[in-house]
């Protein structure tokens, strides 16, 4: 069995069982980031956006706090980040980052690298 039929099985029996239901499948977006209120992003203008990084075990020398994550990808040098990935270091080395439109960013080293570039920092403040 390959995993194509496996699926469109699960997807059949499921649609038969739920015949009114909605798509199974969550929206690309959810409620609360679309509630949010950022400012516009201008594609010619670098800019970032808040995210609160969480570790499952927090520890006094983990990098939790919050952090500036870009909204389109940067090449300056030997520094290359896509969109998504922090400024202090990509977004695979963190546990997790969360959206948080409203703190301001408490990371001294993505400070730092914004100031350097000339990156925007947008809050919902």
């Amino acid at each position: 069995m390959s995993f194509q039929s496996i699926f469109d099985a699960m997807k059949n029996a499921y649609e038969r069982d739920h015949p009114d239901a909605k798509d199974p499948i969550p929206p690309t977006t959810t409620p609360y980031l679309e509630a949010r209120q950022l400012p516009p992003v201008d594609p010619q203008v670098p800019s970032a956006h808040v995210r609160t990084a969480y570790h499952l075990r927090q520890g006094p020398n983990m990098n939790n706090g919050e952090h500036a994550v870009l909204d389109q990808p940067l090449h300056s040098g030997r520094l290359n980040r896509s969109t998504g990935d922090a400024l202090c270091k990509p977004q695979a080395k963190f546990w997790g980052l969360y959206e948080s439109p409203e703190l301001t960013v408490s990371c001294q080293r993505c400070l730092e690298m914004a100031a350097r570039h000339g990156i925007t920092i947008r809050t919902a403040r």
